[in-house]
């Protein structure tokens, strides 16, 4: 399973907390997402998955040009929802949820955005989702285009450490690769934050 983080934001540029927010990807967006898809043309991938969030599913579209295949659309793969810090600077955030927002800074398997999502129903929300699909393609390869907070999440569990262990798991870049190999009901990672092939941007 290989996991790719959309390439930057709209929201990236500007320093906003998306979230669920709808922007589409920047001018380097584009640029790096068509550099993943050339990454990513000769791995041979059998199904292709996406959220259905510009940002990501327009990072999948260059793959998509590049080697024809469909992709399914699902909220299962969107970014965590923050509830009221949506579409906020981060300066508004640590202004004005000095409490909540210190603790998605200093003891993230903690946190909730002010009427959102917490990370531990976000990590529940993946690991469901990517349980279904590995056993809905045994034996196949699969890519899921996606957000930073969801692959954190998914890969904190892969590598089985407990919730409160994911602050010591950085963030992934822009349009980089991640993946995990799932066998006898375990994910095994691979790799995570592949990059190297975006040194050119």
């Amino acid at each position: 399973m290989y996991f790719i983080r959309h390439g930057q934001s709209l929201g990236n540029q500007l320093g906003v907390f998306l979230g669920h927010t709808d922007l589409d990807l920047s001018e380097l967006g584009y640029r790096q997402a068509a550099c993943t898809a050339q990454y990513l043309k000769d791995i041979k991938i059998d199904k292709v998955y996406s959220s259905d969030l510009l940002r990501a599913y327009n990072t999948c579209g260059e793959y998509l040009k590049v080697t024809g295949k469909e992709a399914e659309k699902t909220t299962e793969l969107r970014e965590i929802f923050v509830g009221q810090w949506e579409n906020q600077p981060f300066d508004y955030l640590q202004e004005h949820f000095k409490q909540s927002y210190g603790i998605w800074l200093s003891d993230l398997g903690s946190a909730r955005p002010e009427d959102g999502e917490s990370i531990a129903e976000l990590e529940q929300r993946i690991v469901r989702f990517c349980e279904r699909v590995a056993k809905e393609n045994d034996g196949k390869t699969v890519a899921l285009f996606t957000h930073a907070t969801v692959i954190r999440a998914f890969f904190n569990y892969a590598y089985g450490r407990p919730l409160k262990e994911i602050q010591n798991l950085h963030w992934v870049t822009n349009a980089s690769v991640s993946s995990v190999e799932y066998c006898d009901g375990k994910f095994t990672v691979s790799e995570y934050g592949t990059d190297g092939f975006l040194s050119g941007l």
